[in-house]
């Protein structure tokens, strides 16, 4: 049975939140000025009940990749047992593991997450520099960032990507510096436009658009495009690297028709989209009732996703809305 919305849309591929705390404070995401309206611990799913979600996701409803978000998802408490349960619903279910994780927390984990069947990493860094990399994210983890990359590109995970949220004046004068850094590595870098979120100040002077950013970095490399079926990056190879890169165009070139993405926050509600305002009903009060058989929450998830818009308001619109805080979401 897939998840399926009502613009025939199929959902394969989940993005749960495993907490909505972070230990960095990006400017983009979570300013330290943002009074974010966080879920207390007890609110959020327990490991237990996200691994009775995960199971009913892969086994009942046909989702084949399942990417696990935070906030910061590897400072949660016990956070390797967690991936050691969900490794045995791997073996079973054949299912892909991600987390998205700003890298702080990684190195001495990686060991651990590749063993429990991880195959792939999107690591933030929006910088190559440490005074900037403090600035942006208010903490001096520069240096643990750059290691955990290192390493995870040491150890072969499937898919390494390093996403870079590019703000103009602030880090765009880093396009190329990147890719200098990088073109060695088979990796995937990512760079990402700036969008609205509660409390980033978002606003067009700080915007820079995929297109633009391929112009500068057209000016310098020679890259072919890669073909893509329903994508949510355009990607290209940097010729004569061994480097892939991708923008993710949320604001100035959507991809809504053809998203596949379900998101879940920490404390179990449903977002159909990144933008949207979460389910009023959260699936943690099924989750713990024992009682409540597997195919009611099957039910109710299927119900939820058919509210999902055809595509997300414009950035203006997005900007104005309150409710909208990316720590929390997971992105």
């Amino acid at each position: 049975m897939k998840l399926i919305d009502n613009f025939n849309r199929i959902h394969e591929y989940v993005r749960i939140s495993l907490i909505d705390k972070c230990n960095l404070n990006c400017i983009y995401c979570n300013p330290s000025n943002t009074l974010a309206k966080l879920e207390s611990n007890k609110s959020i799913l327990t490991y237990e009940e996200l691994y009775r979600l995960v199971k009913i996701l892969v086994r009942d409803l046909e989702v084949k990749k399942v990417r696990f978000t935070g906030g910061e998802p590897l400072i949660r408490k016990d956070v390797m047992k967690f991936f050691q349960m969900i490794s045995s619903l791997k073996n079973q279910y054949g299912f892909e593991i991600g987390i998205t994780t700003n890298g702080t927390h990684l190195l001495d984990k990686l060991d651990g997450l590749k063993k429990y069947g991880v195959e792939r990493l999107n690591i933030s860094l929006d910088t190559l520099k440490k005074t900037k990399f403090i600035a942006i994210t208010g903490k001096d983890l520069f240096n643990e960032t750059l290691s955990a990359i290192q390493k995870a590109i040491d150890l072969g995970f499937d898919s390494v990507k390093v996403n870079a949220v590019i703000i103009k004046n602030i880090n765009d004068d880093e396009l190329i510096k990147f890719i200098e850094y990088f073109k060695s590595y088979p990796i995937t870098l990512r760079f990402i436009e700036y969008m609205p979120f509660t409390g980033n100040q978002w606003d067009d002077s700080k915007f820079l658009s995929w297109s633009e950013m391929k112009y500068r970095i057209e000016e310098k490399y020679s890259l072919t495009e890669i073909e893509s079926d329903g994508k949510i990056s355009k990607d290209f190879f940097v010729n004569e690297s061994k480097l892939k890169i991708g923008f993710i165009s949320s604001i100035s070139d959507h991809f809504c028709d053809s998203c596949n993405r379900l998101r879940i926050t920490a404390s179990g509600q449903i977002k159909n989209c990144l933008f949207s305002n979460p389910s009023e009903v959260s699936l943690k009060s099924l989750l713990a009732d024992k009682s409540i058989a597997d195919d009611q929450i099957v039910r109710f998830i299927q119900s939820t996703l058919q509210s999902k818009w055809f595509k997300h308001p414009s950035a203006d619109e997005l900007a104005t809305l309150n409710q909208n805080n990316m720590m929390s979401i997971g992105g």
